[in-house]
Order: structure tokens, then sequence, then C-alpha cells
């Protein structure tokens, strides 16, 4: 047998040279293009953020002129008289009297049947209505500056618990009454990670979910958010429990935001801690939920 490879290109491990650098190459290219689909998706959310936030526009003080159409002129009347800059307009009058109000005579009965009902005995459709429409959004310091709109006419209340863990949450979950809203959107659990007890985390997720649906009609959780300056070890806490969340609300049949690919790798969106939302990514976030309320 003959050997195709020059003795100088085997490398140690009888491994070639030029494969151990094709290999390398390869990786780059790959590594390169990952970086640019990276940009490409930073410059279409850029674009997509300058499109929709509102712009401040600067009225000039000119005068501005009222002009009268020709045929609203006609349905002034016609000037008669004309004094200097005053003008006399004939308004038109009809010529048909207006009907008197009939008054009724001394010897007509007068009813004295009370045909409206107590306040108190007709049910209270409104309130009910209102209530299967509501939204409530709860949450930690995340949805701080969120602003949902909901979709026709249901109200959006958001309820922010600064530094609130799970346990929490559910705490005030539990002193709602059932069916107190319509829809019930959750986003909990960042605070959780750094007490190191994913078991007792995933315990208390799993209890608070039962607990919300109870509560409401339809139940959304919201995924964790990640964070600009984080270790290793803080990294893989925050993927390991959000990739369970999620997995376990579809199979439990709950709406799920996935938030983390639109805020991975995007410090524009966080303040100088890196770890609370600026308006660019209170937006952003409010944008999801919002979404999700659609469908």
């Amino acid at each position: 047998m003959y050997c195709l490879v020059a003795p100088a290109d085997i490398v140690e491990h009888f491994i070639c040279s030029k494969c151990v650098t094709k290999n390398d190459l390869m990786r780059k290219v790959h590594d390169l293009e990952e970086h640019i689909k990276n940009l490409i998706c930073i410059q279409e959310t850029s674009s997509w953020l300058d499109s929709v936030c509102p712009e401040v526009y600067v009225m000039s003080n000119s005068a501005s002129t009222l002009t009268i159409p020709s045929t609203a002129k006609e349905k002034l009347g016609t000037p008669e008289h004309s004094h200097g800059n005053w003008v006399i307009v004939w308004s038109e009058k009809s010529n048909e009297a207006k009907p008197k109000p009939r008054v009724p005579g001394s010897g007509s009965p007068v009813q004295t049947q009370n045909r409206f009902s107590a306040l108190s005995s007709l049910p209270n459709n409104n309130n009910n209505n209102n209530n299967n429409n509501n939204v409530l959004i709860l949450g930690d310091t995340a949805i701080r500056n969120v602003k949902v709109w909901g979709p026709g006419n249901r109200n959006v209340k958001v309820t922010c618990f600064p530094h609130a863990r799970v346990s929490d949450i559910q705490a005030h979950i539990s002193s709602l009454a059932n069916n107190v809203v319509s829809t019930m959107m959750v986003h909990v659990g960042g605070n959780d990670i750094r007490f190191q007890h994913s078991e007792v985390l995933k315990s208390h997720s799993i209890s608070m979910c039962n607990n919300a649906r109870r509560k409401c009609c339809n139940l959304i959780v919201s995924g964790l958010l990640p964070r600009v300056f984080m270790g290793d070890i803080m990294y893989s806490r925050l993927v390991s429990f959000n990739t369970w969340l999620e997995t376990w609300c579809r199979s439990n049949r709950i709406s799920f935001v996935n938030n983390w690919d639109y805020f991975w790798e995007r410090p524009r969106f966080f303040t100088h801690d890196g770890i609370h939302l600026n308006w660019r990514g209170s937006f952003v976030l409010s944008q999801n939920l919002a979404c999700k309320l659609q469908d």
C-alpha cells in the first residue's frame, strides 16, 4: 500500500495536519455564521424598536386660518345689508309651527304604580362580565414597568412585588377569590435561583400554578430572563429551571412565554446592573405578554 500523505504532513497520533487545519477552518466558519445570525437578529430588533417607538413632533406657532366651503355659505343664507366689516345674515325660518306638548286634563287618571324594582333584587351581571374580562399580571421587579393593553374591552392590571419569590406570589394568589379574573399571568422565579434549592423551587412552582388555575380560567406563565453579568453556575441554573418550567407547562396544558431568546446577549435591554430591565427591555417584555394574550 502507498500512502498519499507526505510524512511531513503527519503529526502526533497519526493525524494529518491538513485535516486538523480543515477542521479548525470549518469550526471558525460555523462560529462566524452564528455571529452573523445574531447580528442580523439584533439589527432587526433595533429597527423594529425604532419603528414602533413614538416620535416627538414639534408644532409650529404659525396662525391657522379657517375657510368655509361654498356649500356652507349657501346654507347660512344670503347677506342683504353690509355696514363696513359687519355683515347681516338672515337665517331661514321654518313656517311650520312646533307642536305644543299635550297637557293632561284634570280628569285624566294618574298612574301611581311603581314600574321600577329595587337595585338589590337585580342580579349584578355587569360586575360578573367585568371580572370575566379582566387580566391580572403578577410578578417580581421584572414587570415593574410593563404596560399591556388587553384585546377588546379586557382590563389589564399589573401588580409588582419587589424582590418577590415563588412562595410570596403563591401567598398572594391564595388570598384571591375563585374565578376573580379571566386570565392570570405569572412571572417569578428569578430571585429563587441564588438559594440553590432547585427541587424546592420546582415544588413551590407546581403548587403555585395549581393554586392559580383554581383562581382563573386561563393561566399563562412567563419564563425567566437571562442576566448580563452571570457566571457559569448562575447560567446553568437559570437555563435548567427555565427549560424544566417550559416542559412542565406544556405537559399540563399551561401557556408559556419564552423570553430567553429575546433577551439573551441583549445588554441594551438591561440597566447597568445587568439584572433589571430598562425601558427598551420593558417594552419588549410587554410585547411578548401582549402577543400571548392575543392567542
